[in-house]
């Protein structure tokens, strides 16, 4: 789901603005159901989010993360539904400033805010791109990018079908479809309830793009402590060079008296004037 798609899936929002969260519902398959007024948002997470009138199958027995946000978000009056700037990003308010944040880029995330920031619960954790989520962590967003959402001024809702008459793309700018609708939210209904299971092909890209992010994940956070312990050496480094003269004189000082036969214990008696101490085969100064 694009950004623009957001854009037109927010707007088709707007009139649950003032309305109370009635419900909130989780399937098997990790679908979200939040009703609201008369209306029912989908969300599944890094794929989509829209009205929604399809028929789901709740769990029999909400999980511990489905059962905080009935606690929090139930009975609520939902004060604004808005897409954050140009990302897949959008968020829930309530009144009384609380904010469900969907996230619908990578694998999607569903986040939990108190009036504060802070985040109270989240789907799943992660730390990547300099942010962090985990409770009692402040939610950030995601670094800025220049890239501007594109929006027909006319849209046109609409899918295509194959030869054997399966759903297998949509578009908002469908001049020309095999099947026309009136709102995005519908044309979203459509096409996705009417998805085949995952191809063996899809299944191995989707296991291959998970593979990469998480490697690149990993690099990010070598490469953030490959940083930290340059800066911690040029410290170092810049430590004994304005301090060059007392360290080559302690060098100097242990040296002889190794020459001379000296014990351990008298050398460090000598080198404590330094604010230094011999340990093992190595000299430890204070600079």
């Amino acid at each position: 789901m694009s950004s623009s798609d957001l854009h037109f899936a927010i707007s088709e929002m707007k009139g649950l603005e003032g309305k109370r969260i009635a419900r909130i519902r989780r399937t098997e398959d990790g679908i979200f159901l939040i009703k609201a007024g008369g209306e029912e948002i989908l969300f599944q997470p890094g794929v989509r989010l829209h009205l929604s009138r399809q028929s789901f199958q709740a769990q029999q027995s909400p999980d511990g993360f489905v059962a905080f946000l009935r606690k929090r978000f139930e009975g609520k009056t939902v004060a604004s539904i808005a897409q954050h700037d140009a990302d897949r990003i959008a968020e829930i308010e309530t009144k009384s400033g609380e904010r469900l944040v969907f996230e619908l880029f990578r694998k999607g995330n569903l986040i939990a805010l108190s009036p504060d920031g802070t985040i109270e619960a989240a789907l799943g954790k992660d730390e990547a791109g300099g942010r962090k989520i985990a409770r009692g962590e402040k939610y950030c967003y995601p670094k800025a990018t220049a890239f501007q959402i594109r929006i027909p001024a006319k849209p046109n809702f609409g899918v295509k079908c194959d030869a054997e008459g399966r759903p297998v793309s949509y578009s908002a700018e469908a001049e020309a479809s095999d099947l026309a609708f009136g709102s995005f939210s519908e044309m979203a209904d459509f096409y996705y309830s009417r998805q085949d299971r995952q191809s063996q092909a899809q299944a191995l890209s989707a296991e291959l793009l998970g593979k990469l992010e998480r490697r690149l994940e990993s690099q990010q956070r070598a490469l953030e402590e490959i940083s930290r312990k340059r800066s911690e050496a040029k410290q170092a480094a810049d430590a004994i060079y304005l301090n060059f003269a007392k360290v080559e004189e302690i060098l100097s000082l242990v040296r002889r008296m190794k020459k001379e036969g000296k014990s351990q214990q008298q050398i460090n008696e000598e080198l404590s004037r330094f604010g230094a101490r011999l340990s093992g085969g190595e000299v430890e100064v204070e600079l």
